[in-house]
């Protein structure tokens, strides 16, 4: 079964009868980007032009907000003594200024100054939980780590860009850098003149406007894996006109140490790996960082707490639950039925 997703308002204007699809791609923040586009008569075809428009954009967001370049403004910031007060760009703001403000719509279940659980149980720069004789950690590790995860202590002057770091704070955007990334690069080809785009980083989706012959820039929801292989779930296609889509999930990073599977998702509340049964949490919203942050948030949080969240805010959410006997149920918010009526 096919369930189609469709936003209520569709801009009036297709693409002209001469207008060809084209499409760039290449890797960025460990995983891979493409960008598809609608070419109009009128407009520069020039793909070496639109790769390398892409590329100054996600080097620039990079440079900013990376956990693994030594040289990155999070890096440094994460680094730096008690006490200093640094300067901070207009993206890099902007990131921030959502990310403490999805901490507290969530009651910290999404937290930007995670990094530290997050590199103690072995999903950041280093040590790797790949790497030879790599342990989880223990409670009082976990405890340590814990005293440095206070969100609000984040401190960003007002009508300013500048951040103090308070000591032993360590910033992390893995979990909503990805959307933005999606968000400034559709921005930067509208900017440019062009109308119907679709762009996509590591799974994360943005689109604006049709594809050639007017049809939609369609794409299907991700399903978890099923352990009961008899498991069928409703396919969810996407009409992207005007919306973004993010997704977390279970199945995408994780570890078995001894008879213990430990997912990259870390609640920061409590300084452990998630361990509830919700499987996938899709989130279609009209910016992809929202998105990408939204459905890291409602993941921790598990699919009751998280659907009553998602449904004060009015917030289309697809969450996938994995039951004992391994199946997987589908539940919906009503802003995201609304989208199939």
């Amino acid at each position: 079964m096919i369930r189609l997703l469709i936003p209520h308002k569709l801009e009036p204007v297709e693409p002209s009868l001469l207008a060809k699809l084209h499409q760039v791609q290449g890797h960025t923040m460990g995983t891979h980007w493409q960008i598809r586009w609608v070419h109009e008569s009128h407009l520069d075809a020039d793909t070496a032009k639109i790769q390398a428009m892409v590329e100054r954009v996600l080097d620039r967001i990079i440079n900013q907000m990376s956990t693994w370049k030594e040289d990155s403004l999070l890096s440094q910031f994460n680094c730096a003594p008690a006490g200093t007060v640094q300067e901070i760009p207009f993206d890099f703001c902007t990131v921030l200024k959502a990310s403490v403000a999805l901490a507290g719509l969530s009651c910290g279940a999404f937290n930007p100054v995670a990094g530290g659980l997050v590199n103690l149980w072995g999903f950041g720069p280093g040590p790797r939980y790949t790497d030879p004789g790599f342990l989880p950690p223990g409670a009082d590790e976990i405890s340590q780590a814990l005293r440095f995860t206070d969100w609000s202590a984040l401190r960003v002057e007002n009508g300013t860009c500048h951040i103090t770091q308070t000591g032993g704070l360590s910033l992390d955007f893995s979990a909503i850098a990805k959307g933005y990334a999606v968000d400034c690069i559709a921005e930067a080809l509208l900017a440019s003149g062009l109308q119907h785009v679709m762009v996509e980083v590591g799974g994360e989706f943005r689109g604006h406007g049709f594809r050639p012959g007017g049809l939609p820039w369609w794409i299907d929801l991700e399903n978890p894996p099923a352990f009961n292989h008899a498991q069928d779930l409703v396919l969810n296609r996407l009409a992207l006109h005007g919306l973004a889509v993010a997704t977390s999930g279970d199945y995408r990073r994780h570890y078995q140490y001894q008879d213990q599977i430990y997912s990259h998702t870390i609640d920061p509340r409590n300084g452990r790996p998630i361990e509830h049964g919700l499987a996938s949490v899709s989130v279609v919203h009209a910016s992809c960082m929202w998105a990408d942050g939204w459905a890291t948030a409602l993941n921790v949080l598990g699919v009751h707490t998280a659907r009553e969240l998602a449904i004060q805010h009015e917030i289309a959410v697809r969450f996938v639950e994995r039951l004992h006997d391994g199946s997987l149920l589908e539940t919906i918010t009503p802003a995201f039925r609304e989208l199939t009526t």
